[in-house]
């Protein structure tokens, strides 16, 4: 917006040429009205400024600065021409500012255009020519600057902008759409690895015990073996040494004898030893079946959780069995180990037997 008014130079001109308008007499009715409707425009203009700039853009940007020139030269006369040229400028301001406003005009600037319409014949031809260009051609002149202007030219697109707003619409709703589905579909595979990784934890969990349930269960058998033959190895013996002195077994079942009791013992307590081992070692065959079901289970139950899912709405307990056998504590083979005192009991009634 071009600012005018409000300008030093310019208060200074409107005041200057109010106090040569109100020092002026005459006796002319004509000139009395008319010099009065300068007086009032140019008031109002000092008065509030920013209201005429506001509302007189057109008139501005045509003869703003020649106005304030007109008014700025104080050694020209106030002659009817110049007086009537004066009005004529006043009336032009007026006019737009009739055009720009929603409200009508106070009763004064009314009187001011009553005035001057009425007496239209009584002005110098060049204001006469004014005051008509501003009452036929300045409203066409003012609608066409304003039609061009940036605002209505932005108004003017409005329909096509709306067009493109709404294809761009159709757009994006689309495209946020496939973005929606392709984040659904990606949430779902996301829930699935997510799934997957908890069974793949899970079963690595198992595997990893089993390996170790499985060193266990070779050393066991590693030492079920070297008993086998620890108590074998004592008969063997005996056989032997019985089998190569049969001619003179009278000389040697003395010897024999004395080392029966030993003998018997030694391998008494080494079967004891054995029958823990073997219990112990078909405890570990069992835990191995217990966690190999839970490794086969963790591969199918993620498909068998979704498919129960709606199952589950109506009975809670759907998956509880599997729970229990996943979660539960890996038990040992039922039945009981051989009591630390079974071997001595055994030796005892060997040597009752023999003594008897």
């Amino acid at each position: 917006m071009e600012n005018l008014f409000v300008k030093p130079e310019a208060k200074e001109a409107l005041q200057s040429f109010r106090i040569r308008v109100e020092a002026i007499q005459t006796e002319d009715e004509y000139e009395k009205g008319r010099n009065h409707c300068i007086l009032v425009v140019l008031r109002s203009m000092e008065s509030t400024p920013e209201q005429w700039d506001l509302c007189c853009q057109i008139n501005i940007g045509w003869i703003g600065g020649y106005f304030i020139k007109s008014l700025s030269d104080s050694n020209e006369q106030l002659d009817k021409r110049k007086l009537d040229l004066i009005c004529s400028d006043c009336f032009r301001f007026l006019f737009e500012m009739d055009l720009s406003i929603k409200n009508d005009l106070s009763r004064n600037f009314e009187r001011v255009k009553r005035f001057i319409l009425t007496n239209l014949d009584k002005f110098e031809e060049d204001a006469r020519l004014e005051i008509d260009f501003a009452l036929k051609e300045m409203p066409i002149s003012i609608i066409k600057s304003l039609l061009n202007s940036d605002s209505i030219t932005s108004i003017k697109d409005f329909n096509l902008n709306q067009e493109k707003a709404e294809q761009l619409k159709v757009e994006w709703e689309r495209e946020i759409s496939e973005k929606e589905k392709r984040v659904n579909q990606l949430k779902k595979s996301l829930d699935e690895y997510e799934n997957a990784f908890n069974f793949v934890g899970l079963y690595q969990g198992f595997d990893d015990l089993a390996v170790e349930k499985t060193k266990e269960k070779d050393s066991i058998l590693y030492w079920l073996r070297i008993l086998s033959v620890v108590i074998i190895l004592p008969i063997v013996s005996e056989l032997f040494v019985i089998l190569n002195n049969i001619e003179d077994i009278a000389a040697i079942k003395d010897g024999l004898l004395v080392s029966l009791v030993p003998t018997i013992s030694f391998v008494a307590i080494c079967t004891y030893y054995f029958r823990i081992l073997l219990v112990n070692y078909k405890s570990v065959k069992s835990q191995l079946l217990q966690i190999d079901l839970r490794k086969t289970l963790c591969r199918f139950i993620q498909s068998y959780s979704g498919y129960s899912a709606g199952l589950k709405k109506q009975d809670s307990e759907s998956l509880s069995k599997f729970e229990n056998i996943i979660f539960s504590g890996i038990v040992s083979e039922e039945g009981k180990l051989p009591s630390s005192y079974d071997g001595l009991e055994q030796i005892s009634k060997l040597i009752k037997s023999m003594k008897a």
